[in-house]
């Protein structure tokens, strides 16, 4: 059974007694975990099946959460933050959630697996990106960006970790875990982010500072970082001394000429790690960058959440 037809089966997402034991409840529901794909101090990515009455099982990723391990603040305010965005999202390089489980212990997220691993992973076993696939990629990367901003999200913790690999050499963001709404649904106002949020080596100079910050500018600032690491095999600021980071990122000096960077690329990079927010690229003004506008296919249109099937060639 198809991924996208199951999905649909599943649009009512179903919270389970707290009382359940994990084993379980999943047994109860038709799940089977297989082994660790990912780790993190509260988290863990499994390999997961789902068996169906007609004996058919479909491969899924499962995010499973430990609420005892995880903070109070995480379990109680981001945990339900996260639900209540992935839940909705609907794009073909964002992860679709299959189904959302819990139980007294654990929160279990059912989603597509992306069977080649994250794109930190990707780019250490192939080093640098030829242009052409890192266009590619980014294309990508950039219509998932245009669609949560249109819908006033910021994922707040864009990094090659989160950014997948599908068996088909599709780019897909994941991990929502530090996600928001930015304008508040009563007064439709802007809502401003002070959370400091993701990776120090993805940060920008505002989140540096300690300063009230517009998180989609955040998210621009992290792409940047994304895009030379794809061209370069390398990080643009190195996060050893958060300090000398923050002068360099303000003086906007990162290594680019040893690199042979193109022009039009280099300019957008420039464009996306602009310390001044006021003059830094939006995801809409990245899509139309020369860069990314540049013909390698006759068909090529603009890339926008619409039409983006098309957008790649």
């Amino acid at each position: 059974m198809a991924f996208k037809e199951v999905m649909i089966q599943n649009q009512n997402f179903r919270e389970t007694q707290n009382n359940q034991s994990a084993a379980g409840l999943l047994h109860r529901n038709g799940y089977k975990l297989g082994r660790t794909i990912g780790e993190g101090s509260y988290c863990k990515v499994r390999v997961a099946i789902k068996f169906f009455g007609n004996g058919h099982g479909l491969k899924l990723a499962c995010k499973m959460i430990s609420k005892k391990r995880a903070s109070v603040d995480y379990v109680t305010r981001f945990l339900p933050r996260e639900i209540s965005i992935i839940r909705n999202l609907q794009h073909p390089n964002i992860t679709q959630v299959f189904d959302i489980l819990e139980s007294s212990d654990h929160v279990f997220i059912f989603m597509n697996l992306c069977e080649k691993g994250d794109l930190l992973e990707y780019i250490k076993r192939k080093g640098a990106l030829v242009e052409f696939k890192a266009r590619t990629f980014f294309r990508q990367l950039v219509s998932a960006i245009i669609y949560l901003h249109n819908q006033d999200i910021s994922h707040r913790d864009l990094k090659c970790e989160n950014i997948f690999i599908t068996a088909k050499d599709d780019m897909v963001l994941g991990d929502f875990g530090f996600a928001r709404r930015c304008r508040d649904p009563y007064t439709q106002k802007r809502i401003l982010s002070e959370t400091f949020c993701g990776s120090a080596a993805y940060a920008a100079p505002e989140i540096l500072q300690g300063v009230a910050y517009n998180p989609k500018m955040y998210d621009v600032w992290s792409m940047g970082c994304i895009l030379y690491i794809m061209l370069t095999s390398s990080m643009p600021f190195d996060d050893f001394n958060i300090v000398e980071m923050l002068k360099l990122q303000l003086a906007r000096q990162f290594e680019t000429r040893r690199f042979n960077l193109r022009a039009s690329a280099e300019k957008l990079i420039f464009h996306m790690l602009e310390p001044d927010v006021t003059r830094r690229a939006t995801a809409s003004q990245i899509a139309q960058s020369q860069w990314l506008r540049e013909h390698f296919y006759s068909n090529l249109h603009a890339i926008t959440p619409a039409n983006y099937s098309a957008s790649i060639g």
